[in-house]
Formats: structure tokens, sequence, C-alpha cells
């Protein structure tokens, strides 16, 4: 079976890479929650991840391409910051 990836499948990869950080930051404040500990070295290469997928969206020109690409580095300085310190 052939998987044809378009270019908005990069664009949503690179959020849901975005978005799982923010999801594991807000059930680690939640009592009782399932836990997403990962150590700072493995969430910055998930972001790094979420970066590459959002250039190859901007590259085949995604129409969330403009969306991705900002939050994707947003997150990515973001991570390295809060894991730097």
């Amino acid at each position: 079976m052939k998987i044809k990836f378009s270019a908005n499948h990069f664009a949503y990869a690179s959020l849901v890479c975005s978005l799982s950080f923010w999801l594991g930051l807000i059930l680690s404040y939640v009592p009782g929650a399932p836990r997403l500990d990962l150590p700072g070295v493995r969430w910055l290469a998930i972001m790094g991840v979420g970066v590459v997928l959002a250039g190859v969206a901007a590259v085949l020109r995604s129409k969330l391409w403009p969306l991705a690409i900002p939050f994707a580095l947003g997150n990515f300085f973001f991570v390295m910051h809060v894991m730097g310190s």
C-alpha cells in the first residue's frame, strides 16, 4: 500500500510536535494525570524535528506553513532557553 503525503501533513506533524511540549507541561501540573516526563535533550530533539517538518511544509508550499514555521521556531528556542537555564 502506497502512502502519499501532502504538504499539509508535514505542517500538521510539525504542529503536533510543538503542541506535545505544551500538553506535557500542562499535564505535569494536574494531580493524578499521566506524565510526559522526558529529559530536556529529548524535548529539544522533538522540537528540532518540528522545525524540520515545518521547513519541509514551507518548501512544499503547504497552506499552513505561515503558522507552522513561527510556532515551531518559537517553541524550539523556548525549549532551548528553558532547558539551558
